[in-house]
């Protein structure tokens, strides 16, 4: 949990440089991605609208079984992200977190914060990155993507239509 702490530090930092995202807007996520020698890190920011189809604490069994799915999901990081094989990436830490998933009514909007770290030992071998949840939650309509690598930084929108970028 420490490294993981400290890397969303120094993430933090280095997102600063990138710039500021827009609002909450259904369908539309944000995404940063932090490439530092073999270590990717991520924090994504997303509605709970486009992951679940409503943002309030669960009326009723099907939206119950529905969060508690996501929930489940967030452990994996590949639920959201897909990295080339040949980059040999292995998933260090993922870490959800909504007021939904505490049970806590929110009084506006309710988003998924999510955050992750891999260490890949072939770094040069993510050319493509791939957003496979897009098939799954078919609310999610684009992600806004903050890229930050050893060759500088970019920005990407993925579309649920082309869920995928080459940094």
């Amino acid at each position: 949990m420490k490294i993981i702490k400290i890397l969303c530090i120094l993430f933090a930092g280095c997102c600063l440089v990138v710039g500021a995202f827009a609002q909450h807007a259904h369908g539309n996520g944000k995404l940063q991605l932090k490439l530092q020698g073999q270590s990717l890190i991520g924090e994504m920011e997303m509605p709970m609208e486009a992951l679940l189809g409503f943002e309030h604490l669960p009326k009723n069994k099907a939206q119950s079984e529905a969060m508690s799915r996501l929930q489940n999901a967030t452990k994996d990081a590949t639920y959201f992200i897909e990295l080339p094989a040949d980059a040999k990436c292995q998933q260090k830490e993922a870490k959800a977190e909504s007021s939904m998933f505490q049970g806590v009514a929110s009084k506006g909007h309710s988003d998924l914060d999510y955050s992750f770290y891999f260490i890949c030992l072939n770094p040069q071998a993510l050319t493509k990155i791939s957003f496979p949840f897009f098939k799954s939650h078919i609310k999610s309509h684009q992600l806004k993507v903050e890229w930050v690598g050893d060759k500088g930084q970019k920005s990407f929108t993925v579309r649920s239509s082309k869920p995928y970028f080459s940094p």
